[in-house]
């Protein structure tokens, strides 16, 4: 096998591996990914207060 293909090979391994494990975060711990779980839109919705529409 040449050096090429085998460095080619590992890099496309690495990178779907990471893809992989992004993707699991991302499922289970949002927030670690800067995506919006559960936990910042409850604490957002805690923030929210009424609008009785006077400034």
């Amino acid at each position: 096998m040449d050096s090429g293909f085998i460095f080619i090979f590992a890099s496309v391994v690495v990178v779907i591996l990471s893809v992989l494990a992004y993707a699991v975060i991302a499922v289970f711990y949002p927030e670690w990914v800067g995506i919006t779980g559960k936990v910042a839109l409850d604490a957002e919705k805690s923030h929210i207060q009424e609008h009785d529409g006077n400034y």
